[in-house]
């Protein structure tokens, strides 16, 4: 695995939420001094552009950060809706909202039965994505952009989740988890910058694909 592949899987990882801030730095550190080249073998347990001590490591630090994220994630939807004014905006993220606060109850039901405790969720930037996604201020559109632009390529950002899952062996029950929770995250992915690419289609574009 060479430098430039490991650097694109802590970026992705640290881009969706998997890992934190000060954890990519940590990362980053040990990639320039040549450290962290385990591998899913005698090395460690390899996900996410780092490396763990072993499956049930790994495993365990995503239901944290997964549980968090998508607990989160169920809980300031539903603020958005509440003063949503775009009805296609407003349809999808009423699945959306949904899909996101099971992830969250599955994800830290999981972490319980596997022994580990889902960490702190009040953290600022949990405060400041509330803040932005209540804010009545905010045009819908510019909330749509935000997630669209931040991840313009739904595949490649969701693939180390797919890859994850592939290389569970052991727990195979977290590893299905895992592997849908990827499907549902890529379908929002897709939604949300189709939507926002049919939303602001120019004129001369959106006649053609009315002619079409």
């Amino acid at each position: 695995m060479n430098r430039d592949f490991e650097f694109r899987q802590l970026l992705r990882a640290y881009r969706t939420g998997i890992i934190s801030e000060s954890t990519f730095d940590q990362e980053m550190k040990q990639l320039e001094n040549g450290a962290g080249k385990g591998s899913n073998g005698s090395g460690g347990f390899r996900a996410f552009g780092r490396t763990y001590q072993s499956e049930r490591d790994a495993i365990l630090r995503f239901l944290e950060a997964a549980s968090v994220g998508e607990t989160n994630a169920g809980e300031a939807l539903p603020k958005w809706l509440a003063i949503c004014k775009t009805d296609c905006i407003r349809g999808g993220i009423k699945m959306v909202a949904e899909r996101e606060a099971y992830h969250g109850r599955a994800f830290a039901q999981r972490l319980k039965e596997l022994g580990g405790t889902m960490p702190d969720r009040n953290t600022e930037e949990a405060r400041k994505n509330l803040a932005y996604i209540s804010d009545p201020m905010i045009t819908d559109l510019a909330k749509l952009q935000r997630g669209a632009t931040r991840f313009p390529n739904p595949e490649e950002t969701i693939r180390p989740i797919f890859e994850f899952a592939e290389m569970i062996k052991e727990d195979h029950e977290t590893k299905e988890m895992v592997r849908l929770f990827a499907a549902d995250e890529l379908s929002t992915l897709k939604w949300q910058n189709a939507l926002y690419a049919a939303l602001t289609m120019q004129p001369d574009q959106a006649s053609a694909s009315a002619a079409a």
